[in-house]
């Protein structure tokens, strides 16, 4: 699990501006390639929300952008998959299928990976 202490300062701004009220963060960790651009993944008591940093143009500017935002009331099934590059390098990938997208989470951990699927399997149940 990542600390979310140690994230980026703009990730974590726009992470506190994302927050509802009385919206705790239960998992954090980074997803995809962590050398060219991670995914910062939060798992919250209501919802999974994905940020990633976008350049501007060939500026050395960056800017978060959100990928995915999507309350537990509105998905539908959640899968974990591993594949033959996942199993390699002990990585996996979530899909969420929400009402009308299919949200995938690549190159995670494989036991964070688990724990994510298990606790957002719990959230949509309950």
């Amino acid at each position: 699990m990542a600390d979310f202490e140690m994230l980026p300062t703009q990730i974590k701004k726009n992470a506190a501006l994302e927050l509802q009220q009385h919206e705790q963060i239960r998992q954090c960790f980074l997803a995809g390639s962590s050398l060219l651009s991670p995914d910062f993944v939060w798992i919250t008591s209501k919802r999974v929300i994905v940020f990633d940093e976008k350049f501007m143009g060939n500026l050395p500017i960056t800017y978060p952008n959100i990928s995915c935002n999507v309350l537990f009331e509105d998905i539908r099934s959640v899968t974990l998959e591993r594949c033959i590059k996942h199993r390699l390098f002990g990585q996996a990938r979530i899909e969420i299928h929400a009402k009308r997208y299919i949200y995938g989470i690549d190159n995670i951990k494989y036991q964070e990976a688990k724990q994510a699927h298990q606790f957002i399997t719990e959230q949509i149940r309950g």
